[in-house]
């Protein structure tokens, strides 16, 4: 397996199944401590309520989908622009 393959996985799980994928590598590589997994892993946020759950979902269905572009800050601006000036 490639890395974009197993990134591509790990991003469709659901947060307590990554929990489980991290548990499970400590299982089986025990010289690693979470303190070193954490320093290659990427931070993972944790809603709270079942609303955040699915918001949280719905992030990274978006984030994971080829097809969609996601805007920095430039775009943002110039999309606005572009908006104003059609209201004017």
């Amino acid at each position: 397996m490639n890395e974009q393959l197993l990134l591509n996985k790990w991003h469709k799980l659901k947060l307590e199944d990554q929990e489980k994928v991290l548990a499970f590598i400590d299982a089986i590589d025990p010289e690693k401590s979470e303190e070193q997994l954490s320093e290659t892993t990427e931070i993972v946020y944790q809603p709270q309520t079942e609303l955040g759950k699915k918001l949280w979902q719905i992030r990274q269905r978006i984030i994971n989908d080829p097809n969609i572009k996601l805007l920095d800050l430039d775009d943002i601006k110039a999309e606005l622009d572009e908006i104003r000036s059609k209201n004017q």
